[in-house]
């Protein structure tokens, strides 16, 4: 690999000369530039940007962790966080973390030992306090899609309450007193949020979470399965079940067309996002639609504004709105105005 010095020695001047050319930190003249650049295209020169962060504070570089790259949800903001980043001068680290903690941690230590200049990070559940010993020394993090109550980061997040209650209303508008619901991840506020909405909404025809048949999918398509094979051997079956996400809305899918595809006609089935398998079944005249490539452009621009200080860093929250959509006419589903802290 070609370095500064076999640059000056091609183009006869001083490695000094070559760095003020490179870096464009003082004035050269052009015939020398045209020499240095010349022999940059003919060594086929790469910079070493690991080198260049550290005297410049900046590598151009972000990270990007998400739970789980099989939801599309994630899939989707991943692309929007690449592509935004792209469009501002920026490259983009992709983890996958899988919902597990110890894979979070070691990620975010190996991507702050590459220099990266920030981080958005949708958070798996349990114990965040590792972050504490990075944000103490000013490093930048913004939460997406969830957050950490204790942890101080910026944030943007969908509003996933609000849409929650729109779409069980509906449900509930549409005769439905039996319902089902598929949760995801226990103790993230994806899943908090979305309860919440779950439970204002039966509370304004006299029910609650308890007349509910919950159904722990942890977020896997495996757990959409099994939410199936126990619905097909209920004596009294939900007439709707409320998937917390499109993955366990697949599995749950596959589980009645595998077992018992007279089900898919007498059950609706309906909730966060919608898959090619909810397309082919049509199992609801109704879903959620998340604005995931929003969510993802929206939450790499706040970071990158932070860094090049076109923002201060704040705690604040910014909340994307979810659409319902319903027999293809998409209607927006109102923000919640939220507390700080919220």
């Amino acid at each position: 690999m070609a370095s500064i010095k076999d640059i000056a020695d091609r183009a006869g001047i001083s490695t000094t000369t070559v760095s003020h050319v490179l870096n464009k930190s003082r004035y050269v003249h052009p015939d020398t530039v045209a020499r240095v650049m010349k022999a940059v295209e003919e060594l086929h020169y790469q910079p070493n940007m690991l080198a260049r962060g550290l005297r410049s504070r900046s590598t151009k570089t972000i990270g990007l962790l998400v739970s789980d790259v099989e939801n599309p949800f994630f899939s989707e903001m991943a692309r929007a966080v690449e592509a935004t980043a792209y469009q501002r001068g920026y490259n983009m680290i992709f983890c996958n973390t899988d919902e597990n903690l110890e894979k979070e941690i070691l990620y975010i230590d190996v991507l702050f030992a590459k220099q990266v200049d920030g981080l958005i990070l949708s958070p798996v559940a349990g114990d965040h306090s590792f972050l504490n010993r990075y944000l103490e020394k000013n490093a930048r993090v913004v939460f997406v899609n969830r957050t950490i109550e204790q942890i101080a980061c910026p944030s943007v997040v969908c509003d996933d309450e609000v849409a929650m209650y729109q779409l069980v209303c509906q449900l509930l508008a549409s005769g439905h007193r039996r319902l089902g619901a598929i949760i995801g991840m226990e103790k993230v506020t994806t899943t908090t949020s979305r309860l919440e909405g779950l439970r204002r909404a039966v509370a304004t025809v006299g029910l609650t979470l308890a007349d509910v048949q919950l159904f722990y999918g942890e977020s896997r398509r495996d757990g959409g399965y099994q939410a199936a094979r126990t619905v097909i051997e209920m004596e009294t079956p939900p007439t709707a079940v409320i998937s917390f996400n499109s993955v366990m809305l697949d599995g749950f899918l596959l589980g009645l067309l595998d077992l018992a595809p007279n089900l898919i006609s007498n059950i609706e089935v309906t909730g966060f996002g919608y898959s090619l398998v909810a397309r082919a079944c049509q199992p609801s005249k109704r879903y959620i639609r998340q604005p995931s490539y929003q969510v993802g452009a929206s939450a790499t621009n706040l970071l990158l504004d932070i860094l090049e200080n076109k923002r201060d860093w704040s705690m604040k929250q910014e909340v994307v709105a979810n659409e319902i959509v319903v027999r293809g006419a998409a209607s927006s589903v109102p923000s919640p105005e939220l507390r700080a802290g919220d």
